[in-house]
């Protein structure tokens, strides 16, 4: 829940930051259609100056053809001119010595009547190029009106391009700014339910925990009936061998205490509950202990350990019973007395022996436990 409720996190500050850049890319598209706007006014009056340059090269077209037509006027006034002089020249000549005068300005006319020519050939000439520089002016204005028009045409295609796309801007923005409110509005209540959700993990941890527990008693109630069957079969096992001790012995309680150093037995048994190793009350240190006293003195039947609750540490052999808290050598040494009993017939080796035991203490001299031990009456 945690990392749902970082990533929500995350997300509300990603919304955020796409809103800043959601406003700013709508300023930048604001920006462009502007940009664009004056672009398409640059446009539009670039195509008004071009037609104006249009109508302005048709006018120099009509008035290079009205200087064709001048020039070809001129040219059929010099022809006839030449004409005349030519005709005048031969009048001259017939007259004679009258017409020699007259030959002469006919003579200089058709000079000047050829110079003309000359001069309409070359206005011609000039007038030639001249068109041909119009016409190449026109082929691009021509062009250059093609591509104006395309641009403009271009241009309000990109007007509405861009004006849709501020359209779609702006919805986004719009959005944007929903899902920002809605991210902040999801932090809260992500927030509010990973308090909740803390809670419920915590008190399903308490219930596991609460389980475990449980699992744990019931393991440790099925391993106490397994040991109470074992008691049972035991029981009924030395209930019929003691009844025939008994009666092979042919008494319930004989013999005397005299025979057991019961004051030695007390200080062994003291000077193991004394050590410190068998204070911590850890089976395994018991085991130990006790199986390596069992072993060291012959005359020991039987030795184990008991917790201050009465049940068992240790035991060798294994006891008869679950818990000893209703025995009375248990509940004198837990008191802090040492204990022995009177001579009676075990249980386990069927002969007469003496019950010893002894509190086990603390660092503090609390009373912990209890160390006992069945000791043989020869």
């Amino acid at each position: 829940m945690q990392e749902v409720a970082s990533a929500a996190g995350q997300i509300s500050g990603a919304s955020l930051h796409l809103n800043e850049k959601s406003k700013e890319t709508k300023e930048v598209v604001l920006d462009v259609c502007r940009s664009l706007l004056d672009t398409d006014e640059a446009m539009n009056e670039l195509k008004r100056q071009n037609a104006t340059m249009g109508q302005h090269i048709l006018e120099l077209i009509q008035h290079t053809s009205q200087i064709n037509e001048i020039n070809a006027l001129i040219h059929e006034i010099v022809s006839q001119t030449s004409l005349l002089a030519l005709n005048a020249s031969i009048e001259a000549a017939h007259a004679g010595e009258y017409g020699r005068g007259f030959s002469v300005v006919a003579s200089q006319i058709k000079k000047l009547a050829e110079q003309s020519a000359d001069a309409v050939k070359r206005s011609t000439g000039m007038v030639e190029q001249i068109e041909g520089g119009v016409k190449q002016v026109v082929e691009a204005v021509d062009r250059e009106k093609q591509s104006v028009e395309r641009s403009v045409s271009e241009m309000a295609v990109n007007k509405q391009r861009m004006d849709a796309i501020f359209m779609k801007i702006t919805e986004v923005d719009e959005l944007v700014s929903r899902t920002a409110t809605a991210s902040s509005e999801q932090t809260i209540h992500m927030n509010g339910s990973t308090a909740m959700l803390k809670d419920v993990v915590n008190s399903v941890n308490e219930t596991i925990n609460s389980v475990d527990e449980t699992l744990a008693l019931a393991n440790k109630q099925r391993e106490q009936v397994r040991k109470l069957d074992r008691v049972r079969v035991n029981l009924g096992r030395s209930s019929a061998a003691l009844s025939t001790a008994v009666e092979r012995i042919g008494i319930k309680r004989s013999g005397s205490t005299e025979a057991v150093n019961i004051s030695g037995v007390q200080q062994w048994l003291s000077g193991a509950a004394a050590d410190p190793e068998l204070a911590a009350l850890v089976e395994a240190a018991h085991e130990r202990k006790l199986t390596a006293m069992l072993a060291s003195r012959t005359e020991v039947e039987a030795i184990w350990s008991n917790r201050g609750d009465g049940s068992f540490i240790f035991s060798l052999p294994e006891a008869g019973l679950l818990n000893a808290k209703n025995r009375e050598w248990w509940r004198r040494a837990i008191a802090g007395q040492p204990f022995h009993s009177e001579v009676y017939v075990s249980a386990i080796s069927k002969q007469l022996c003496v019950t010893v035991a002894v509190p086990i203490r603390d660092g503090g001299g609390q009373v912990i436990g209890v160390i006992g031990a069945d000791m043989s009456v020869r």
